[in-house]
């Protein structure tokens, strides 16, 4: 009989839409080689309850809550939300995933079973930390929250908006720190990640390194062809802020200088606000929304961009790249934690000038694009498939257990 472990995580893993969602039911499907998983999550609207099919065969029971966290369905809804969040010592982005239907339901599981360990998906989640103060406590860090906030100001304009955000990230770096003392064991993505959480003061003993690891069911069949236009992919949920100052920030400086001509440019990903949407024209930007199947895309297009400056983690969407065959182009911090070597199995461009002259040089070396696209396969078969994943998590556990 397998040992239980509880798997709380904020939304229902299910579809496999966005990077943290993949890497999300990737780990519960490894953790359920070994374990019987249960899972607590919550869901968008009604609708999604019809997701928790995607979920048979891999846990054990999912148990979910009703509750709309993506975004606000009004100014008026965040601002009274974000003020109630004031009032207490959590930071907002922590405080709106607080629910009593949530933490009956967590009380309800550790009433009537055992649990070998309690995995934490997502810093967020471990707002429930009082209800089970388990010490086989695993926490998954899909990013340095609090970094990735200290960037989001630095980035921003508004002095009202910078005094706010000071304001939420003293609260969110505080509970960030708390947190990661509290866990038994902690995961991070990347060495970059594991430096941070060290100067935050945590003790590296309990820090593990675990890469995002993908399956490669799909692998990109067509080869772009010298006379046709070369077709640009970003790809990325606009739910998550990074992406929408990404791919504004490149559409306002590097496509402006492109030559239409020869270029196409598919920004394919779930709600895009209209700052994004005006740029659709039909034939040479589109703007998709959500799409059931990304690997249409990847299929059509030559090359992903990932122009990001705010974040922190790893980028599933590059990982995603190298694994089904699409050569990436990326800022620094979007590549920030990935195994690569720069104009081998990725290119890096932090500026306009890079970014543009990057482009035209794959544009009009086609074999360039293959060389990279090999290069970006054998990378992933090293170092990020899934078949490693199950025996990396189980020594993380037993490392947990002492």
């Amino acid at each position: 009989m397998k040992e239980k472990i509880l798997f709380i995580t904020n939304l229902l893993p299910y579809p496999l839409d966005n990077g943290g969602k993949i890497k999300t039911f990737n780990t519960i499907e490894s953790l359920s080689e070994k374990f019987d998983i249960d899972v607590i999550c919550y869901i968008s609207d009604e609708e999604d309850r019809r997701n928790i099919a995607g979920l048979r065969g891999i846990a054990n029971d999912v148990q979910v809550v009703c509750k709309n966290l993506i975004r606000s369905v009004s100014f008026k809804d965040f601002f009274i939300d974000y003020m109630k969040s004031l009032m207490t010592k959590y930071p907002y982005n922590v405080n709106k995933f607080r629910h009593p239907d949530f933490e009956r339901l967590i009380l309800n599981k550790l009433s009537n079973n055992k649990y070998y360990a309690i995995y934490v998906d997502h810093l967020q989640m471990m707002v429930y930390y009082d209800l089970f103060n388990h010490e086989n406590t695993i926490l998954d860090q899909h990013n340095v929250e609090s970094l990735i906030f200290k960037r989001l100001i630095q980035s921003e304009n508004s002095v009202v908006k910078k005094a706010l955000g000071a304001i939420e990230y003293k609260k969110l770096r505080k509970f960030e720190i708390g947190m990661l003392h509290k866990a038994g064991q902690v995961i991070c993505l990347s060495e970059e990640d594991q430096k941070e959480f060290m100067q935050l003061g945590i003790n590296k003993d309990k820090i593990n390194i675990l890469p995002i690891h993908l399956k490669s069911s799909y692998c990109k069949n067509n080869k772009s062809l010298s006379g046709e236009k070369f077709k640009l992919l970003f790809l990325g949920s606009m739910s998550w802020y990074p992406n929408q100052n990404g791919i504004k920030w490149f559409l306002e400086n590097v496509w402006v200088s492109l030559d239409k001509r020869y270029y196409e440019l598919y920004i394919v990903g779930s709600n895009p606000p209209e700052t994004i949407k005006q740029y659709h024209n039909g034939k040479n930007v589109h703007v998709t929304g959500y799409v059931e199947d990304i690997n249409e895309y990847i299929e059509k297009c030559d090359i992903s961009i990932v122009p990001l400056f705010i974040g922190s983690g790893q980028r599933v969407k590059i990982i995603e790249s190298f694994a089904k065959g699409i050569p990436v182009i990326s800022t620094s911090i979007g590549a920030e934690g990935l195994i690569y070597t720069n104009g081998e199995d990725i290119i890096i461009a932090d500026t306009i000038e890079d970014f543009i002259n990057r482009l035209e040089d794959v544009r009009s070396n086609r074999g360039q694009l293959d060389a990279l696209t090999f290069n970006a396969h054998e990378n992933f078969k090293s170092n990020y498939s899934a078949e490693f994943l199950p025996a990396k998590l189980q020594k993380i556990i037993e490392n947990c257990r002492g």
